[in-house]
Parts: structure tokens; sequence; C-alpha cells
């Protein structure tokens, strides 16, 4: 793709607004379609693209056994696309199929795994877990579970976090939009867990002199995904949850809730970090088929520290 389209990661950036990670994400899948052209000996210009091509690829990422929403992430990439090289007059009409088209090949994609919500029952458990525990790291990983169970923010962007990010008098947490500005979150069940661990959690760590993310290992440097997706494996384990515990459960609860509470899908997309709304759409989809029998879970009330 480099010297098809060099800088592609950069004007989706520009042009569209997109991350860096969700450029470089779309990148990879088009690297898969024109490795599928250049099987098929298809290595065409831009403006040679055609419906066809995309159909064909499509069936054939279906066939070696790809999801539903592999299949899904992969036409969004497309579509993406398409828009790119529109706007940058690199070919002078859509080459996206029609919908039927699409639709079909979806429907011969492995069918998505069901998507898990945790009950109240479950964060209850957690909570006394870890309000009990007398492992260092066990105030901050409750921290961490409650803004996943209630806004289901990305990791990524919860580790990013600094101490400035959070105003503790009025219980809001700042994290950056998509375009880059900061926009305040309304935090009700997570905030006491959260300020419970700046208060009696974070110092515990023993933070390095000037660090000042708010999340942090237990060697007091910034806390990496991997520590979280080990630590959430783990606690789920002691609470004796049936699920295994990831942020994506956590993330799915939070989303359920927030349906239940009847936000709309564009403030469910935004707490998610979701940059294509069919995303957002396609989880909703998820949470009807999976959890709609289910009660949306509430986070566990949880005493502010004292002064």
């Amino acid at each position: 793709m480099e010297t098809w389209l060099p800088h592609f990661t950069d004007e989706v950036q520009r042009l569209l607004g997109y991350s860096p990670t969700t450029a470089t994400a779309y990148a990879s899948d088009i690297r898969r379609f024109l490795a599928y052209l250049a099987q098929q000996g298809k290595a065409i210009p831009p403006a040679s693209l055609s419906a066809e091509d995309v159909v064909g690829f499509l069936q054939h990422e279906a066939a070696t056994g790809r999801s539903r929403a592999t299949v899904q992430r992969r036409t969004a990439s497309l579509r993406v696309l398409e828009r790119c090289l529109l706007m940058t007059h690199r070919i002078d009409k859509p080459f996206m199929p029609a919908e039927p088209l699409l639709e079909e090949a979806l429907n011969q994609s492995r069918p998505p795994r069901l998507t898990a919500c945790l009950q109240s029952e479950d964060l209850q458990r957690l909570w006394e877990t870890l309000t009990a525990s007398p492992k260092r790291q066990a105030l901050r990983d409750l921290a961490l579970m409650a803004l996943l169970a209630e806004w289901g923010f990305p990791v990524r962007a919860l580790l990013a976090l600094r101490l400035h990010h959070v105003d503790e008098a009025q219980h809001r947490l700042w994290l950056p939009s998509l375009s880059g500005t900061m926009m305040p979150w309304e935090l009700h069940g997570s905030f006491a867990p959260l300020a419970r661990y700046m208060a009696q959690g974070r110092a515990g760590l023993s933070p390095k002199a000037g660090e000042t993310h708010l999340f942090i290992s237990q060697q007091g440097k910034p806390l990496s995904r991997q520590s979280v997706w080990h630590s959430l494996r783990q606690w789920g384990q002691r609470a004796g949850l049936e699920l295994p515990l990831t942020p994506r459960v956590l993330r799915a609860t939070a989303a359920h809730r927030m349906l239940a509470r009847g936000l709309p899908p564009k403030t469910i997309g935004l707490a998610l970090g979701h940059t294509n709304p069919l995303s957002t759409s396609l989880l909703i989809r998820r949470l009807h088929t999976s959890c709609d029998k289910t009660p949306p879970a509430e986070l566990p009330d949880l005493a502010l520290p004292e002064n």
C-alpha cells in the first residue's frame, strides 16, 4: 500500500478526523484487500476498483472463517477508503456495492459471538472482593472497573488520564473527544471508587517522582493495557464470576446500562470511543439479542473516603 496510497493514514486523520490508532487499523484492513487483489491478479490502480472486487474480497474473508463483526469492520474500512479516494480526486465515482450485495456477503460470515453483560450481583461480588483485599492494587483496579462498568470508556483512554483530568469537586472526569477537545463526564457510581483510589490507594503504589498518570503500576510507573487485562481476569476468578472478566464484558455492561437509561446511540458511542456510528449500532443490536432479558447491572454503593 506504500506505493499505492503512501499517505493514507495521514490523510484519513487530516481529512476525516480519525485517531492515529483507528487510521492504522483501517490501513491494515486495506492492505488485506490489496493483497487479495494481488492474489487474484488484479493489482489495479484506484480508478479501476469495482463493486465486484469488494464483494469478492468480503466473500473471501467470510470463506476463511472471519466473523460477521470482522467482515463488517472490513466493510467499514473500505467505505473510508472510498471516501478518502473521492476527497483526494483519485477516483471520480464510488465503487462500494449496493447494500443488498453487502448484506449477502455478511450473511456468509460466521455468526458473531454473543455479547455478555454482568448482573448487579456480579458487580456486588466484585466490589466486595476488592474492598476486602489487602493487595496494594485493589483500590486502583476497583476504580478502573467502576469507570468501565459505568461509562464503558476505552482502556487506552483511562490509562492516558492524568491527575488533573479528575474534577473531584464536581464529580467529573475529563476525557478527550474524537475531535481532540476535552469533554466532561459526570461520575455517579464510579466516583466513590475513584476517590478512594486517589485518597488511599495511589500513594501506596509509590509513584515515581513527578509521575502524573492517574493509574500507575506497583512499580510506580504508568499502568499497561496488558496489566489491566491480567488483573481483571484474576479478580473475576477470585470473585467466582461465571464469565471471564474482561474490558469487553465491562464495557458491554456499561452500554446495557446506558441503553436502559435511554441515552442516545451518539452518547453511547462517544463514551465507548467509537469512531464509526456503525460500531455502536452493531453493539446495540448484539445487546438486544444477548442482554435484553437481563436487568441492567447497577453499580454498588461505596462510601466516599473521609477527609
